[in-house]
């Protein structure tokens, strides 16, 4: 494209949560195109500072919470359409199904091309009893307009796609989407194989986590004489039921719980880290992981890890070269795949290697952005 890069109006209802970086990281890394932020709450600005933002809340005084208001009541704001209609933008992007309401009426109102990529529960959602709920009612109902005016779906894992294809999404308009990450440039720093084994855990605390399965097999584990410690990253209403677990399995002194840290803070503790557990499962009201971008991250850093057979994490871990994958709700195959690599730390090392060298060729983020370009060159 000659001139002046074209713009991209990027949706995302509050920019910007901690457990979305991945959306801070992703508009930082355009090359051809310039992106423009518009949210109804403008989140942690210190953390991730970005400009240009269009945000109704906080803006001072009660006109910004009016308005706020009424687009969260009607999806409709005055003042993003007054933009959008007056800037010269050439498409409309929004994460996550719900989120993408808030687009909709502009696709409708101006013709810009709508891009949506989506990240998990927000497809599951659809298809079960909780579409009734009063906070996803809405979405669900508006989903027939949102398979007939989105102009490309992106899912985040083969799964993903498959199920949008299944509720209706035109076939030809669902692409898989895989977000990347940044590679660290230096080499991962060296562990040592005499010192306790240390495990990795870092989500929110809630069921498709299966953190529970995680400490199950921890304590299994120790019980065969593994000598290891785990550091739990998150919080969430599921904390009081894993640390029962502990106390339970009698393993409560190996258990270190960090709460919520900053990014840098769990990318630096992933430098010290020996492996990373991720045994997600589909919780009872269907949601489900995608893509997980910590698996990735720890990969990175050349720590590989043991994740089960669900959602997305297959795409990210090749079992028995970059790691293993089990079955969900299985503490006891994930402790034998934790005594295996606790007992072969050679083995650990190489599957950190492969790991690493799957992430720098398939989920390097520049390429990935230049990737999802490609996307909107299409639809322009």
């Amino acid at each position: 494209m000659n001139g002046p890069k074209p713009t991209v109006a990027l949706f995302s209802t509050s920019f910007l949560q901690y457990s979305q970086t991945f959306i801070y990281d992703e508009i930082r890394h355009h090359r051809r195109y310039r992106v423009e932020v518009f949210c109804q709450e403008r989140l942690n600005p210190a953390q991730f500072p970005y400009q240009p933002v269009h945000q109704l809340k906080p803006r001072g005084g009660w006109l910004g919470e009016l308005e706020a208001f009424s687009q969260k009541a009607t999806t409709w704001s005055p003042r993003f359409h007054h933009r959008l209609a007056t800037g010269d933008f050439r498409l409309l992007h929004a994460h996550f199904g719900p989120g993408s309401l808030y687009a909709l009426p502009y696709r409708i109102a101006l013709g810009l091309p709508l891009v949506v990529t989506y990240h998990g529960y927000d497809v599951p959602i659809l298809m079960s009893r909780s579409r009734y709920l009063p906070r996803y009612l809405r979405y669900w109902m508006a989903s027939g307009l949102m398979f007939r005016f989105v102009d490309r779906f992106l899912a985040a894992s083969e799964e993903l796609a498959r199920l949008l294809v299944e509720l209706g999404a035109p076939p030809h308009k669902v692409e898989v989407w895989r977000l990347g990450i940044e590679i660290p440039k230096a080499d991962p720093p060296p562990r040592f194989p005499d010192q306790p084994l240390h495990i990795l855990m870092v989500g929110r605390f809630v069921e498709k986590k299966g953190f529970d399965y995680g400490l199950q097999a921890v304590a299994e584990a120790i019980g065969r004489g593994v000598d290891l410690t785990v550091s739990m990253v998150g919080d969430g209403p599921y904390r009081s039921a894993y640390q029962r677990i502990t106390r339970q399995g009698a393993i409560a002194d190996k258990v270190r719980w960090l709460g919520v840290l900053s990014h840098d803070q769990v990318l630096d503790l992933m430098g010290h880290a020996d492996l990373l557990l991720a045994p997600s499962v589909v919780a009872r009201d269907g949601n489900r992981e995608s893509g997980i971008l910590v698996v990735k991250e720890a990969n990175a850093r050349g720590v590989p890890a043991i994740g089960t057979l669900h959602g997305g994490i297959p795409e990210i871990i090749e079992d028995g070269a970059t790691g293993f994958l089990v079955p969900e709700r299985d503490p006891g195959t994930l402790a034998e795949r934790i005594v295996t690599l606790a007992t072969h730390p050679v083995m650990r090392w190489e599957m950190g290697e492969r790991a690493r060298q799957k992430m720098i060729e398939e989920y390097d983020i520049v390429r990935r952005v230049e990737a999802l370009e490609d996307h909107y060159d299409a639809l322009l």
